[in-house]
């Protein structure tokens, strides 16, 4: 008979509170913060890139479409093959790909050869990232998942308050060659680092290797456990909102003359890097039920502000709202699945989260994009908001536990 924690009231270990964090553990986030910095540098002046290759403004929809295609397309084969090959054979190759991708943009001369180094982009992403959820689940102390958890997830996060700034500043002083050169040594400084982690270390496993849980069978195994499917549903209900801030925040302020929509950016990120590790606290002390729905409630409320916001002030505000939200269910939910699948699952585990995550911020802001060039933005935002009520009854759900 089983009964899966997801509430985190029965204690899981004797372990000290104050556990101390390994060196494999800050090695790997250190190499995630490169290697995302090195991404996100990229963000505000890959559109002009594009346009300087002689395409057009659907050119850009394209290129972000191809990059979110590769990624969906290898997180389930990446989760597998940290499982099978050990993380660091993954995250190696992920950090390669990568890290060495904006080396390659300064290679390409016309818009087609442009869409297949973001196929490569993608790809990295999703071996790195997915591989990494799976490493920093075998480091971690057990009575400091949620805060370790928290502090990897804002390695990602935080770059986005300097990253795109810098590299757009270095572009307009310095041009297209020396940004792709000096980003792509970024990247090669978190390789670097990713190349210095243990082969292979389980430590907090619940079971011994089981080599279906390496096939795709495992997959279809993962997902009959509760616990999994509960996490993948609360993650699609965070994709939706995501899409929707990322992709229709810049349109909803030019509709509506409102300036600073980067300090807007700036302001989410800040407030989802500084919320992950709180929050990660809070679920190992009192568990991931009430956090989940703190999270979820944030960020419900910030789409309902975001439906009438009017000025600068406010969005930025509600922005941070949102940061806070994200931040909170993100790493609940990364937290509780991670803490109760087996070691030799962790990595199809999180392939399972962000391919639902990833599917849902596509689907979503299609769907959403139709809905307000039909509606407007007040309405989208206002769907966007009915449809995240949905993770609070997921929220409600996870405090409940299940014996089979």
């Amino acid at each position: 008979m089983r009964v899966e924690n997801w509430d985190g009231e029965t204690p899981l270990t004797n372990e000290s509170p104050n556990a101390a964090y390994p060196w494999p553990f800050f090695a790997a986030v250190a190499a995630t913060g490169l290697l995302f910095f090195s991404f996100h540098g990229l963000f505000s002046v890959l559109p002009l890139y594009i346009i300087d290759l002689g395409g057009a403004s659907v050119d850009t929809g394209i290129a972000t479409w191809v990059f979110a295609l590769a990624a969906l397309l290898v997180r389930p084969p990446a989760g597998l093959l940290a499982d099978r090959w050990g993380r660091k054979p993954a995250l190696v190759l992920g950090a390669l790909l990568f890290g060495g991708a904006p080396l390659l943009y300064g290679l390409v001369t016309n818009v087609s050869g442009l869409l297949l180094v973001r196929a490569i982009h993608g790809m990295g992403l999703a071996l790195f990232s997915t591989s990494y959820q799976a490493f920093v689940a075998d480091w971690l102390p057990v009575a400091r998942y949620g805060e370790g958890f928290g502090i990897a997830n804002a390695a990602s996060t935080v770059t986005m308050t300097v990253a795109p700034l810098f590299g757009e500043v270095l572009e307009s002083r310095a041009g297209w060659q020396s940004l792709f050169i000096v980003l792509g040594g970024i990247g090669a400084a978190g390789l670097a680092i990713t190349l210095t982690l243990p082969r292979r270390k389980y430590q907090n496993g619940k079971g011994d290797r089981d080599d279906a849980a390496t096939t795709g069978s495992g997959l279809r195994r993962l997902l009959d456990r509760r616990v999994v499917r509960l996490g993948a549903l609360g993650m699609m209900v965070l994709g939706v909102p995501f899409g929707a801030f990322i992709t229709f925040l810049p349109l909803l302020a030019e509709a509506r003359a409102i300036a600073g929509t980067g300090w807007a950016f700036m302001g989410y990120a800040l407030a989802s890097s500084l919320a992950q590790p709180a929050m990660g606290r809070a679920i190992d002390r009192w568990g991931a039920r009430r956090t989940v729905l703190v999270g979820i409630t944030l960020i419900s409320l910030s789409a309902v502000g975001l439906a009438y916001a009017a000025n600068v002030t406010m969005l930025l505000t509600l922005a941070v709202l949102f940061g806070v939200g994200h931040g909170a269910a993100r790493v609940s939910f990364d937290t509780r699945v991670q803490r109760n699948v087996d070691t030799d699952s962790r990595g199809s585990a999180s392939a399972i989260l962000y391919t639902a995550f990833d599917l849902m911020v596509g689907l979503g802001s299609w769907g959403l994009g139709a809905l307000a060039g039909a509606m407007g933005y007040r309405v989208m935002y206002g769907a966007v908001a009915a449809i995240v009520l949905v993770g609070l009854a997921i929220g409600a759900m996870m405090g409940v536990k299940r014996k089979a």
